[in-house]
């Protein structure tokens, strides 16, 4: 589990790389971050917070692009109705 400062650590490191990042850190990364939360409304909102915090990062890393996109994956599997 991780907590929200070393979740955004993971990720401005991400950014700042000159080798392509990988997506999958930035995926295991938020996985560790939400397991640290237990229930849907609460991952929900900690995927909120970490959202938030991503906006405070370096925007102009061509990886910024791919970080969204994995945390809107997020959201996606978030709301979708459990079977």
């Amino acid at each position: 589990m991780a907590n929200l400062e070393t979740t955004l650590d993971v990720f401005s490191a991400l950014l700042a790389s000159e080798q392509p990042a990988h997506i999958g850190e930035a995926d295991k990364a938020i996985w560790a971050y939400l397991a640290a939360y237990e229930g849907l409304d609460a991952q929900i909102e900690a995927l909120d917070r970490l959202g938030r915090g991503v906006a405070g990062l370096d925007g102009s890393s061509a990886f910024m692009p791919i970080l969204l996109d994995t945390l809107d994956r997020h959201r996606v599997r978030l709301a979708e109705p459990s079977a």
